[in-house]
C-alpha cells in the first residue's frame, strides 16, 4: 500500500496579515460550522478513490488554531473512520495569541507530535508593521506553553526582508532562537505576493526593503550563526537538528504522493496534481452535489516530473542523489545536462560526488541554472 502524506486546510484567521495571499479569511466565523461539515463530506468522498496509507499528516491554513479545537477532532475522527492513518509527524499550524492549554491537550490527544508556530519575527515594532497581533512577549509565553503540555518536535517560521528589518534585529531574533532551542526553524525571505498589501504598497514605492546584496549578506549570517546551535540548513529556507527534518515537507520535495482535503488543498497522486477551489460558495456547491471541489488538475507526464524532481531536489543541501535519479529517469544526470553543467563548473556552482548539489553560492544563484536545464 502506497504511502501519502495528508493536508488539511483551515481558511479561518483572527487578522490577515500585510504579506498574506493565503486561501485565510477574517471575520467569517459564521462559516466555521457549515466549513468543516463540507470538509469531512470531502474525506468521505475519497473512501472509494483511494487505498493508501497515510504516513504524514498536516494541518495548515489559515490559523487552524484559531478555530475550537473540537473541529479538529471531528475531522480526524472522519479522517480516520475512511483512511488508513499511521503518521511518523503529525503537526498542526499555530499563531501565537490563539492557543491554550485546552487545545494543546486536545491536539496531543489527537496524536499531533509536531507544533509550526508562526512567530515571523521577536521584534514588536516588525510585527506591528506587517500585522500581526501578537508581540513577542505573548510568542515567548505560548513557546512556554507549548513545552510545558509536552511538545518536543516545535518548529518556527521566521520572515527576513521585512520592513524596517536589519541585522540589529536579527541578531535579536538568533539571541532568542538560542535560548528557547526549537527543533526546526524556516526562515522565508519575504515574496511579495499579488493581491497582498505589502505587494500593493510596493507597487505605489511605499515599501522599503533590503538590497538584494544586503540580504544574502544577513542571511549568510543566519546560516553561520544557527549552525553553530546545532540548526543545520538543509533545504533553502530549513534548517533542523538532527534528525528533525520536516518528514512531511520532503514529501512535496521528492516528489512523493500526497493528498490534500480543504479549500485550495493542493495534491499530487497517480502522476495527477490537482487543486481545490478557494471560494466557499464553490466548495459548498460542489460537495454539497457529491463532487470533488477540485478547480483544476493536471496529468505529470515523464518529462515533467523530471523537472519538477531537479528543481525540488536542489533546493535540498542533500541535492540530487546519482545513483537514484539514473534509476528513476534512465539517464545519466552528469552527462544529458553536461552544457548547462559545463557552464557553470568553473563558477563554484556545484558539490559533485555521489551527488550533484549546490553549494551556498549556487543556492543563492539557483535560478541561473535551472533556467539553462528546465
Amino acid at each position: 500500500m502506497k504511502k501519502v502524506g495528508c493536508y488539511v486546510h483551515i481558511p479561518f484567521c483572527a487578522k490577515k496579515c500585510y504579506y498574506c495571499d493565503f486561501c485565510a479569511y477574517m471575520n467569517v466565523e459564521h462559516r466555521i460550522d457549515n466549513y468543516v461539515m463540507n470538509l469531512k463530506k470531502e474525506i468521505r468522498l475519497y473512501q472509494d478513490r483511494l487505498d493508501v496509507e497515510i504516513d504524514s499528516i498536516y494541518i495548515g491554513g489559515g490559523t487552524p488554531s484559531y478555530i475550537d479545537p473540537h473541529y479538529i477532532e471531528e475531522i480526524m475522527d472522519e479522517i480516520r473512520k475512511f483512511h488508513k492513518v499511521n503518521p511518523v509527524e503529525f503537526t498542526i499550524e499555530c499563531n501565537p495569541n490563539s492557543i491554550d492549554k485546552e487545545k494543546l491537550l486536545t491536539y496531543k490527544d489527537l496524536g499531533i507530535n509536531r507544533i509550526s508556530l508562526g512567530v515571523q519575527s521577536f521584534d514588536d515594532d516588525i510585527l506591528k508593521a506587517i500585522g500581526r497581533d501578537h508581540t513577542s512577549d505573548i510568542a515567548l509565553r505560548d513557546i512556554d506553553l507549548i513545552r510545558s503540555v509536552g511538545f518536543d518536535n516545535v518548529s518556527f517560521d521566521l520572515m527576513l526582508n521585512l520592513p524596517g528589518q536589519d541585522m540589529a534585529s536579527i541578531e535579536n531574533d538568533l539571541e532568542i532562537i538560542r535560548k528557547i532551542s526549537p527543533e526546526h526553524l524556516s526562515w522565508y525571505s519575504l515574496i511579495l505576493e499579488e493581491g497582498s498589501r505589502f505587494n500593493a504598497l510596493n507597487n505605489k514605492g511605499k515599501l522599503q526593503l533590503m538590497d538584494d546584496d544586503k540580504e544574502v549578506e544577513i542571511f549568510h549570517s543566519i546560516i553561520d550563526q544557527l549552525a553553530q546551535i546545532g540548526l543545520n540548513r538543509y533545504e533553502i529556507s530549513n534548517f533542523a537538528k538532527d534528525g528533525y527534518e520536516s518528514y512531511h515537507n520532503k514529501k512535496y520535495w521528492e516528489g512523493d504522493g500526497y493528498i490534500a482535503f480543504g479549500m485550495s488543498g493542493s495534491g499530487y497522486l497517480s502522476n495527477t496534481r490537482y487543486n481545490n477551489t478557494r471560494n466557499f460558495i464553490h466548495y459548498d456547491e460542489m460537495i454539497n452535489k457529491n463532487k470533488l471541489p477540485i478547480k483544476e488538475s493536471f496529468i505529470i507526464d515523464k518529462e515533467t516530473y523530471e523537472s519538477e524532481y531537479i528543481i525540488f531536489k536542489l533546493r535540498e543541501t542533500s541535492g540530487i542523489n546519482l545513483n537514484e535519479f539514473s534509476s528513476k529517469f534512465g539517464s545519466n544526470f552528469l552527462v544529458k545536462y553536461k552544457e548547462a553543467i559545463d557552464k557553470f563548473k568553473d563558477r563554484d556552482f556545484f558539490v559533485i560526488d555521489e551527488a550533484f548539489r549546490f553549494s551556498q553560492k549556487g543556492m543563492d544563484l539557483s535560478n541561473e541554472f535551472l533556467i539553462e536545464i528546465i
